[in-house]
């Protein structure tokens, strides 16, 4: 039998709605997934890779000494959460989501699964990717761990002396009651 066009493009449409169906059936998998207590808005699974994400950004050791997932910056994200659209939250998790599954794909394991140096690995090469879209959710996402680990009542001090304005400065630390 002789492939014509029309098989080849029979086939390209199948194998890209198989495409779609496997990503819509874990996009189900989680959208409507409950928080676990006493998380508000992501579920342990979500923080985990947070902390895997923040642990490779922010390793222990050094000055300050407390590492990303020390921090427990996932918790933090969480509370951040809070103060977002339901809309916002969503595409937030989607884009955490979207890269736990490609480090699936490219590695073998979730990024929880990696260890921090495996992470780091798969971050770089997602923070200088051609394609921007992915470039975008890794810059996203890496900003908002930075954020949430700067903000830690034990690591504003230090960095404080570094900046001018008075970042850090304040008692207990950047966007922390103190």
């Amino acid at each position: 039998m002789m492939l014509r066009r029309r098989h080849l493009l029979a086939v390209g449409a199948i194998v890209a709605l198989a495409g779609a169906a496997s990503a819509a059936g874990v996009v189900y998998s989680w959208w409507e997934q409950p928080p676990d207590a006493p998380l508000r808005h992501l579920s342990v699974d979500e923080v985990a890779v947070f902390d895997a994400i923040a642990e490779a950004v922010f390793p222990a050791g050094g000055e300050p000494a407390l590492s990303g997932r020390e921090a427990k910056v996932g918790r933090y994200l969480d509370a951040l959460l809070g103060g977002m659209i339901p809309t916002q939250r969503d595409l937030f998790r989607l884009s955490l989501h979207g890269l736990n599954t490609l480090a699936y794909a490219q590695a073998g394991a979730t990024l929880s699964e990696l260890g921090p140096e495996g992470v780091g690995a798969l971050l770089r090469g997602w923070l200088v990717s051609s394609d921007t879209n992915l470039r975008g959710i890794a810059q996203s996402l890496h900003v908002f761990v930075s954020m949430a680990y700067l903000a830690h009542p034990e690591v504003s001090p230090v960095i404080a002396a570094q900046f001018g304005c008075g970042f850090g400065s304040e008692p207990g630390g950047f966007g922390h009651a103190g």
